[in-house]
């Protein structure tokens, strides 16, 4: 009939254009787990380089203790790693733009425009509220992981909380710049303490630091996630077409 003809001619573009869809977003996803892969690889280098530990953290490091106290040094550092995680995403985020601007369907999502209503990122300064939340968040747990350990130990040798948690904040995101961190940890609350604390502390930056790139990767995502393309109505177009045809020779 004329309209098994008509679908013979229609089918194969229509499955095609599905195909074309499909395969675009596959790379669109891809450049976006790429971007963000890499600047989860790239931080954990600059932590362990202790870049954290520069401008008024690294001030506030040398300063400490005479010039400087432990909640000014804990607030530099908690600044400092606010910082450089901005800068990550912000670097992922201009990958994807130069990537994206190279695919045809890449500009139907524009960065500034697609975040609050639909739930995605948003403009920049909702990402970095984001990041400065999310990082306080950490501190508040950190300095709930010194005040517990500073209640093992008897009170006339135990050191100030806050002490504690500035310390084990400069040993875990100083890098090889702070290694005296983790002696004067160890000095105030004893190795086996401050090996438990670095541990729980290590732990818990890494579930945050995850948290943060993570989270604003899957922002990204979202809009595609959204279209729900798969390769299947590809097949299943072919499949009808074959119904169609076989009903077409039976008849």
């Amino acid at each position: 009939s004329g309209v098994i003809q008509s679908l013979n001619v229609r089918m194969p573009s229509l499955a095609s254009a599905v195909a074309a869809q499909y395969a675009a977003s596959v790379r669109l996803t891809g450049v976006v787990q790429d971007a963000y892969g890499k600047e989860a690889d790239r931080i954990r280098r600059r932590l362990r380089s202790g870049a954290v530990l520069s401008g008024d953290a690294r001030t506030r490091w040398r300063g400490y203790p005479l010039y400087s106290s432990p909640e000014e040094l804990l607030e530099a550092l908690v600044d400092s790693l606010v910082a450089l995680l901005q800068c990550s995403v912000s670097a992922a985020d201009e990958q994807i733009r130069t990537q994206w601007r190279r695919e045809p369907a890449g500009s139907l999502f524009r960065f500034e425009d697609a975040g609050r209503e639909a739930g995605g990122w948003g403009p920049v300064e909702d990402v970095e509220g984001r990041i400065a939340v999310a990082v306080r968040r950490w501190r508040r747990v950190l300095e709930e992981l010194a005040e517990e350990e500073v209640r093992r130990l008897e009170r006339n040798v135990a050191p100030a909380p806050e002490t504690v948690a500035a310390l084990l904040a400069a040993a875990l995101l100083g890098g090889r710049r702070a290694r005296a961190a983790g002696e004067q940890l160890a000095e105030r609350i004893g190795a086996q303490g401050a090996l438990r604390l670095r541990d729980k502390g290590g732990q818990l930056l890494t579930t945050y630091l995850d948290q943060v790139l993570g989270g604003e990767r899957d922002r990204r995502l979202a809009p595609l996630d959204a279209l729900d393309v798969a390769p299947e109505p590809q097949a299943e177009l072919i499949a009808a077409l074959s119904v169609l045809q076989k009903e077409r020779w039976q008849r």
